[in-house]
């Protein structure tokens, strides 16, 4: 299958599926998640892959959300626009809790917003030493989604998730590492070998037992994360109408501050 929005490569039994949209730091457009949904599903559908790494091309992981892609739906007055986004965005989720195969994230640079969330439904996360997870919905005036308050409280606590969300809280490879987001931390230039050699390990497990601890882990981690896929659709379709999250992607596209909760100029 051809993909215009990520790359899909098979070496040694390993599927390594590379975000490929540098120009805009691999922002989650709706096409990219298209694109990342069919090959995750043609990944589960090959017997032959034992496991997949997925990482990003270019200077960082992944930006998050297509702000874009935002600002046009506002300028068009297209909400449905985003609610496709979004939908795409939980339909990804799904798909790599329930691939029976490990998922190995492997992150450099920044990894924003919805990026987080897919990086934390990974199985493994191996990181760059440059690594930095930003939190970015509260400054453009939306709630988390792709399931990110769900997988992000299984990492660290209510506290702590708390502050991280609502006070765009910078998070350093350092200090993943010691809450548990990140499994391994390496420099940069040796993030592919690393991230190459760990997937090797875990495609020479028995791949029955691989499946079966996947599905026990879902079923005794991720037994909520449906529901909290809906909810945030359902929030997320509310908040595309509203006057903050216009004045926010106005805003962070001026680089200028924000001012929330007054009328916007439509």
């Amino acid at each position: 299958m051809d993909y215009s929005n990520i790359v899909l490569k098979v070496r040694d039994k390993i599927a390594i599926i590379a975000l490929n949209s540098p120009r805009n730091f691999n922002a989650l457009s709706e096409e990219l998640l298209l694109d990342l949904g069919n090959a995750l599903d043609q990944c589960m559908d090959d017997d032959g892959i034992k496991a997949l790494v997925l990482c990003g091309e270019g200077r960082a992981f992944c930006s998050g959300g297509d702000v874009d892609a935002m600002k046009r739906g506002i300028d068009g007055r297209d909400t449905k626009q985003m609610f496709r986004i979004v939908r795409s965005a939980g339909n990804v989720a799904r798909k790599i809790r329930a691939i029976r195969k490990p998922v190995i994230a492997s992150l450099h640079g920044v990894v924003a917003s919805g990026a987080c969330s897919l990086a934390l439904l990974c199985d493994f996360r191996v990181a760059s030493d440059d690594l930095l997870f930003v939190e970015a919905f509260m400054n453009i005036g939306l709630v988390p989604d792709m399931g990110y308050t769900y997988v992000l409280s299984r990492y660290i606590g209510f506290g702590r998730l708390t502050e991280f969300l609502m006070t765009s809280k910078l998070i350093n490879a350092e200090t993943a590492l010691d809450l548990g987001m990140v499994n391994i931390v390496t420099a940069r230039e040796n993030l592919q070998n690393e991230t190459m050699a760990f997937a090797k390990k875990l495609a020479a497990l028995p791949q029955d037992a691989v499946s079966l601890t996947k599905a026990l882990i879902n079923q005794t981690i991720f037994s909520g994360l449906d529901a909290c896929l809906d909810r945030e659709t359902k929030y997320q379709d509310l908040l595309f109408r509203s006057d903050n999250y216009m004045e926010g992607v106005e805003a962070f596209l001026e680089k200028r501050p924000a001012v929330f909760n007054k009328p916007h100029q439509r």
